[in-house]
């Protein structure tokens, strides 16, 4: 059975709460794409959106994995 690719679109949002880039995103499911869209995060929020839907909403303190500290 062939998996059906779904588009997702992440928008960057600055602090003021703007939209300064958008970076697409072509997954199976959701749950591929949230993950993906969480990598994203470095400084600024990421909204994961697929056409008119909020799927998500990351910032620094909602990462689905958690950073490993070397030491």
């Amino acid at each position: 059975m062939m998996q059906t690719i779904k588009h997702y679109r992440a928008f960057q949002i600055d602090p003021d709460g703007h939209v300064f880039g958008c970076i697409n995103i072509a997954c199976g499911d959701d749950e591929e794409a949230k993950r993906q869209a969480a990598s994203l995060v470095l400084l600024h929020r990421i909204e994961l959106w697929r056409l008119d839907k909020r799927i998500a909403l990351f910032d620094q303190s909602s990462e689905i994995m958690p950073r490993q500290t070397v030491g």
